[in-house]
């Protein structure tokens, strides 16, 4: 009895052997998950790193072009107030000169107004002239009426009246002659009077532009020291921001040197963790192997009678004349356009479709353990897939990456060691994609499918117990 117990508890112990390795297997691919993650996560913070250097340098750039704006406008600003003090004082004494002008203008006003006053004054006076000419014109004729009336006697006084009567009419003449140059005169000095006087409107009108001006003379040399004091302080604020540029550069240059020193070290880590999950996967391959765990063996067995269809149901139609070597072995992948993730087609594609498919559907409705069944050639492409999986693209990335598999190229570093294999099956662990961002670690039969004697690729089925 007591050595039957002994072979109970080894063999209960090894049953836990499988599940242990599982568990390891399972464990370090979580974990090269989750550094291929931060891996992922790394490398991103790096480009927005990169990203936010550049944007920093071309930020000190602009700021050090700040820095010169500043200090030339600056410049300007100092030029600009000692020619706006000429500029014043030129504008201050011309405004003196303008004002004298302007009085002047108004001091000839009151002269010509003075002067037509006197012009109407001569007028009035050659009237009176006008009028003595006209009697002593006729006290002549009279005076010569009289003279011819006295006869001899009178001779000299009628050579004195006619020379009055000359002298009346020399002065009528004149009198006429001042007459015509007054009225040409007045004429004229109507016309100057209405300049002046418009000179005098505006002349008024100046006085207030001119007030005006100095005003704002003063306003802009006000302006002109405000911007001065301003250009001071941004002057004195582009150093702050110059000095923080620089103390983030340093930061982000620290940063960038952390960064990566750990991805160096999350790389190694990876590296390790792969080759960590490969030494794992072929610990639980050999246990099954040696059938230390019935449930996997099971499992297997149902694998290679599912693989055995497939091969039978392909080299059958291959005699009917159905389907031709060339077409199963094609390996011109055709890219599928606008495809995200990046899908193929071969010429095998239409009849896998139709003679597969139906054969992978029944693995997973008739176990529930099954989570998937494929067929991958020795590249890693699935012509076929499970019809949940072969859905119709929507653009979405999570969705296509889940549910549009059919086509892909998944060829991770177990895959390519399950086609080196020349085993009748081979056991694994592995992380299966789920959305991509996320991940199923799931156990995986690779079994070969050898069809006239040619290894086509594996028939791969994935359970989870």
């Amino acid at each position: 009895m007591k050595p039957f117990a002994l072979d109970m508890d080894g063999a209960t112990a090894l049953d836990h052997i499988p599940a242990s390795c599982g568990d390891v297997t399972v464990g370090c691919s979580d974990v090269a998950g989750i550094v291929e993650a931060v891996i992922r996560t790394s490398e991103r913070l790096r480009d927005e790193h990169s990203a936010l250097h550049s944007t920093v340098t071309a930020l000190e750039a602009d700021q050090v072009k700040v820095a010169e704006a500043t200090d030339e406008a600056r410049l300007l600003s100092e030029r600009a107030i000692e020619r706006l003090g000429e500029g014043t004082s030129l504008i201050n004494s011309s405004l003196g000169e303008i004002s004298s002008l302007l009085e002047l203008v108004e001091a000839l006003a009151q002269h010509v107004t003075g002067f037509a006053a006197a012009m109407e004054q001569v007028r009035r006076s050659s009237k009176d002239i006008e009028q003595i000419a006209e009697t002593t014109n006729i006290l002549a004729l009279n005076a010569t009426i009289e003279a011819m009336r006295a006869g001899d006697a009178g001779r000299t006084f009628a050579v004195v009246a006619g020379e009055v009567k000359s002298l009346a009419n020399d002065t009528r003449a004149a009198t006429e002659e001042i007459v015509q140059t007054i009225d040409a005169l007045e004429a004229e000095a109507g016309q100057v009077i209405e300049r002046i006087e418009q000179g005098s409107e505006a002349s008024t009108k100046a006085k207030y532009s001119i007030a005006e001006i100095e005003r704002t003379i003063t306003t802009v040399g006000e302006i002109v020291e405000e911007v001065d004091r301003n250009n001071d302080t941004i002057a004195h604020s582009t150093d702050t921001i110059s000095h923080h540029v620089r103390r983030v550069q340093d930061v982000l240059e620290s940063f960038d040197q952390a960064a990566i020193e750990n991805e160096t070290k999350l790389k190694t880590a990876y590296h390790r963790m792969e080759q960590l999950e490969l030494t794992a996967s072929e610990m639980f391959d050999r246990i099954v192997q040696a059938g230390l765990s019935p449930e996997d063996s099971a499992m297997v067995e149902q694998g290679q009678s599912l693989a055995q269809q497939l091969v039978a149901a392909t080299e059958a139609a291959i005699a009917a004349g159905e389907l031709f070597e060339a077409a199963l072995f094609d390996t011109e992948y055709v890219e599928i356009a606008g495809s995200n993730p990046v899908r193929y087609s071969t010429k095998l594609c239409d009849w896998a479709h139709r003679a597969w498919r139906p054969i992978l559907d029944r693995a997973t409705i008739n176990d529930d353990r099954v989570m998937a069944a494929a067929c991958t050639d020795m590249h890693g492409f699935l012509p076929t897939h499970l019809s949940e999986f072969s859905r119709d693209p929507t653009g979405d990335l999570a969705h296509d990456t889940a549910y549009c598999r059919n086509g892909r190229k998944i060829f991770d570093p177990i895959d390519q060691k399950s086609k080196k294999s020349q085993a009748p099956y081979m056991m694994a662990v592995y992380r299966q994609e789920g959305d991509g961002q996320q991940y199923r670690v799931v156990r995986n039969i690779y079994i070969p499918m050898v069809i006239n004697g040619r290894r086509w690729g594996d028939f791969e089925l994935a359970y989870s117990l």
